[in-house]
């Protein structure tokens, strides 16, 4: 909220303390998916130039969007001379291929360029070949693919978590992405499911690991759906609602099947 970020920095500066920089995804932000009104961009690039601070703008989900939905412009192109734009190929080639892109000024870029290839020598050839040929003739429809996958992807989910478990979770519907970020109830300690989750073969990310204050995050948590199939997925999150049950008897209902009538029986 801007005026949460305005209280941080006026903060700061009378601790005479300026931020190194701003660090935000403002189109699919992780983990909730959601995107940064133009109104509220233009006020954090506003707190930005009122106190001297540079934007770290991370993009690498910005291309993955669907329903024809057009986000905002990036806070890159409404104040280039600030804000330090991010991007990534890993999220819409490969995951393995670990390249990625930054667009900002040339005072900051040469600065960068110094110090990694003074500490990382220079990013691989083949790498960037293979992204430029690939990508000048096949982007827009490889990524158009890849947004419509990701969202039929995403409906399994939400449609194998309101089964399981019905009324009890409220999942927070991304406008692209690779992750559904939801809210279980005020009594589960998402933290508390993590080794019973592994156990069971299913891996998530608590909810408090994104959260300033860990413990009001207890209940959410964040599922990945970008690599698994849609089979893999609907018996995921049935397997994590059995594990979720188990701990907190939380959903009595899963799949149709009532808990609480199983217990009693046995």
């Amino acid at each position: 909220m801007p005026s949460a970020w305005a209280g941080v920095l006026a903060d700061l500066k009378k601790q005479g303390t300026t931020p190194k920089y701003i660090c935000t995804t403002a189109t699919i932000q992780n983990p909730t998916g959601s995107i940064m009104p133009l109104d509220r961009r233009h006020q954090l690039l506003g707190l930005a130039r009122d106190y001297g601070v540079p934007i770290f703008e991370d993009e690498c989900y910005s291309d993955l969007t669907w329903g024809g939905m057009q986000a905002p412009p990036a806070l890159y192109s409404l104040d280039p001379q600030r804000v330090i734009h991010i991007g990534s190929f890993s999220k819409t080639l490969s995951p393995a291929l670990r390249l990625g892109y930054v667009l900002c000024d040339w005072e900051f870029m040469s600065r960068m360029i110094a110090i990694k290839t003074e500490r990382f020598s220079h990013t691989g050839a083949l790498e960037q070949m293979v992204v430029a040929e690939y990508f000048s003739k096949h982007f827009q429809p490889h990524v158009d693919k890849l947004a419509g996958t990701l969202k039929e992807k995403l409906d399994t989910m939400v449609e194998a978590v309101e089964r399981e478990f019905g009324t009890a979770v409220e999942p927070w519907l991304p406008k692209g992405g690779i992750y559904l970020w939801m809210k279980l109830p005020d009594q589960v300690d998402v933290r508390k499911l993590v080794q019973p989750a592994l156990k069971a073969g299913i891996a998530f990310n608590p909810g408090p690991e994104w959260a300033v204050d860990g413990n009001a995050a207890k209940s959410r948590l964040r599922l990945c759906f970008a690599l698994t199939t849609k089979e893999e997925i609907r018996d995921g999150v049935a397997a994590f609602a059995k594990v979720c049950y188990e701990e907190f008897g939380i959903p009595e209902q899963s799949g149709n099947v009532r808990h609480t009538a199983s217990r009693a029986s046995s």
